[in-house]
């Protein structure tokens, strides 16, 4: 098949689709991009000892969402989205961050932060009802030099190539009908970016999913995969005891037969690393991902404790050792998928049979792929037509990913069940693990972010809301705490059970996170949201809406206890903040760490500035995790020469010539004893307080590997 297609392409070069063709001579071109009527320059900052700055706003009048870094030429940029519709080319904006690897602060310099350019995929009508599920969430990859989730010396470091917009509703501008307001508008998904143009991004391909793309997540070290992530909501009918659960997306006459409760894994290896100067039209010719679904095998995997409540993922992080963290609304779940891909990063198992298709939108938003336009990978239906939907993939087989193996879950109440955000999670938004993976962190999105009282604030301010069903908060757990299925039995016995899986505060049986109110009261957009860890570090910097960007630090305690400590704010005027960001860390000379970041704000008519923040803050040196406390940052282990020394310990131009025994002696670096202490020099390391890597996590670090032999 590969040799038919490039064949082929072959041909259609020959007849003349050549690389002259620009991204906006086959796309609907994105209004041209002005900026909005200023935003106020108004700050509520502080934190101890902490010194903000904001270094330049790009007043979009977008309403703008998640966003992500990376590089291309040495330079950093952000691709920011877009809720549901923006009038200033809304969809993904793009913004160069640095200017020869470093950050222009003064806001007039043309070498400062600058617009670069928008792709429209959010530049049309669409049903308002749709709005919250077009958010537009956005990844790129390879993501190049920027900060991930956690060290990975694993991860491709080349220039990006795509972004991945994600859509959870009908409605998307670039394959609809009628922009959604038919109801039989084609399920959402992803779509397919090319940025190797950075002036002038192009759509190359999109996918549909039953559970569409509510979000969407990126394998740093395996760049060719993306997570389709559905926090669809599934009805399960349970016994009195929980022990036994059937779902609703198993009946072939319920609309709950197009939830999934788990995640769709795409290949995009059609769609990248093609030749210096191919062109769009061969791009799209070349772009068909293929798409594994992996549902739970059980609803007890991630049924709410109280509540009998289940969904699929409704964000998950992926890490170097294969570990994934799930926020599935009603659980926090584990799970460990370094059986789910060969050794050359293919995923394991029977791909769904998705039918290819035109688009649904009419001109100017898409094109016949006659006519060059992009094609639709369909996996809402198979080739023949009939669906994809739960209960027909489970009469042909149910072809699934392979060898995903569920660790554990931490347990909810289950949304609307009777606890507050003191006591339990009401929706588990996004996890992460710690930096010493003892913990899994999960945010409390009470209220969807909007819904009051769930999201509202009220209080004192420099104090947590005095309304408890509100400002949900971060909440940690123990990974070796985590439960393999929801706790059977009453309710308040469930609940005693699942509260278990938390670590303890110095005060308190649950180590729980509430923001302190530093803005008058919020009758919505109050609660916790989207965050990012800065990797080495017990530091969270994170959107939380009406309170702009939090930075939380926390501390993992000798005895097992997690003690959270608010470490700065960052209100801009009107705030409203989706997601905030660091892209650059400096240690300085005096101890303390300076951050650049940036946000994403949207006006949802209660708050709102729907701009783009770019700002700094110096704040003193955060917590290590569990045994790095008190220690230097540790270096990375990278071990390029393969001879079982890391890299920051030995000479870089051994190293950079690829040199395992750097003295000739006949013995590799690692095994070596240099200063004569009875001590292989690749142990020296061993009582820093640092990790040391274990990648196949037996026991024993890679460094030792050899040391049996």
């Amino acid at each position: 098949m590969r040799k038919v297609l490039v064949a082929a392409l072959g041909l259609a070069t020959f007849l003349g689709l050549t690389a002259t063709a620009t991204a906006h001579e086959l796309d609907h071109p994105a209004p041209a991009f002005s900026a909005g009527a200023p935003v106020g320059t108004g700050l509520n900052s502080g934190g101890p000892g902490a010194t903000w700055k904001l270094i330049k706003t790009f007043a979009t009048g977008n309403p703008h969402t998640d966003l992500d870094f990376f590089t291309r030429k040495g330079e950093i940029y952000a691709s920011v989205g877009t809720l549901a519709v923006g009038p200033n080319g809304g969809g993904q904006t793009i913004i160069k961050l640095t200017q020869g690897g470093e950050v222009v602060e003064d806001p007039l310099s043309p070498a400062s932060p600058q617009f670069v350019s928008s792709h429209p995929s959010a530049s049309c009508l669409s049903d308002p009802a749709a709005a919250l599920g077009l958010q537009h969430d956005v990844e790129a990859t390879p993501k190049g030099n920027t900060i991930l989730n956690t060290a990975n010396s694993a991860a491709s470091r080349r220039d990006a190539q795509l972004l991945i917009d994600a859509t959870d509703n009908e409605g998307r501008c670039h394959d609809a009908t009628v922009f959604g307001l038919d109801p039989n508008s084609p399920q959402g998904g992803l779509e397919i970016i090319d940025i190797t143009n950075i002036a002038a991004p192009v759509e190359i391909g999109l996918t549909s999913h039953i559970g569409e793309g509510h979000t969407v997540n990126i394998d740093p070290k395996r760049p060719h995969i993306a997570y389709a992530v559905t926090s669809d909501s599934v009805t399960v009918t349970c016994d009195a005891n929980d022990t036994s659960c059937t779902r609703a997306n198993e009946n072939p006459t319920s609309s709950q037969r197009f939830n999934l409760d788990g995640f769709e894994v795409v290949d995009l290896s059609s769609c990248m690393n093609f030749e210096p100067l191919t062109s769009v039209i061969v791009k799209r010719m070349t772009c068909r991902p293929q798409v594994y679904r992996y549902r739970y095998p059980s609803a007890l995997m991630a049924l709410g404790h109280t509540q009998d409540a289940l969904a699929g993922c409704h964000e998950l992080e992926i890490y170097p050792n294969d570990r994934l963290t799930c926020a599935s609304i009603n659980a926090t779940m584990y799970f460990d998928l370094s059986g789910a891909f060969d050794k050359n990063g293919k995923p394991k198992g029977t791909p769904l049979p998705c039918r290819t298709r035109a688009s649904s939108s009419p001109p100017p938003y898409a094109k016949s792929p006659a006519l060059g336009g992009a094609v639709v990978t369909d996996c809402v239906f198979d080739g023949s037509g009939q669906e994809l939907t739960i209960p027909r993939w489970l009469t042909i087989g149910a072809p699934s990913l392979t060898g995903v193996n569920f660790l554990g879950s931490a347990f909810h109440q289950g949304r609307g069940g009777p606890y507050d955000s003191t006591q339990d999670v009401d929706v588990s938004h996004e996890a992460e693990l710690s930096g010493s993976q003892r913990l899994i962190i999960a945010t409390d999105e009470r209220g969807g972010g909007v819904t009051p009282p769930g999201a509202t604030c009220v209080g004192s301010p420099g104090t947590p809301t005095d309304n408890k069903l509100g400002n949900g908060g971060l909440h940690a757990y123990r990974v070796d705490r985590l439960q393999s299925a929801s706790p059977s039995g009453p309710d308040a016995a469930a609940a005693t059970t699942a509260w278990n899986a938390y670590a303890p505060s110095p005060t308190g049986p649950k180590a729980i996170y509430r923001a302190n109110i530093h803005t008058g009261p919020q009758a919505t957009v109050c609660t916790a949201h989207v965050f990012q860890q800065i990797p080495g570090q017990n530091r969270i910097f994170m959107g939380w809406y009406s309170q702009g960007t939090q930075v939380v630090d926390f501390v993992e305690h000798p005895n097992g206890t997690v003690e959270f400590k608010e470490a700065g704010w960052f209100i801009p005027e009107n705030a409203n903040t989706w997601t905030s960001a660091v892209f650059k860390v400096k240690q300085n000379a005096d101890g303390t760490f300076t951050y650049w970041g940036a946000t994403g704000d949207f006006n949802l008519g209660a708050a709102g500035r729907s701009a783009i923040d770019i700002y700094k803050v110096t704040l003193p040196a955060p917590p290590r995790p569990f045994g790095q406390e008190g220690g230097e940052v540790c270096a990375p282990n990278d071990d390029d020469d393969a001879d079982g020394l890391i890299d920051s310990r030995e000479i870089f131009l051994f190293t950079l010539l690829g040199i395992p025994d750097s003295d000739f002696d006949g013995i590799k670096d690692g095994n070596d004893d240099a200063n004569g202490n009875g001590r292989d020099d690749e142990d020296e390391d061993d009582d820093d307080g640092c990790p040391d890597r274990d990648s196949d996590d037996d026991g024993t670090d890679d460094e030792d590997e050899d040391d049996d032999d």
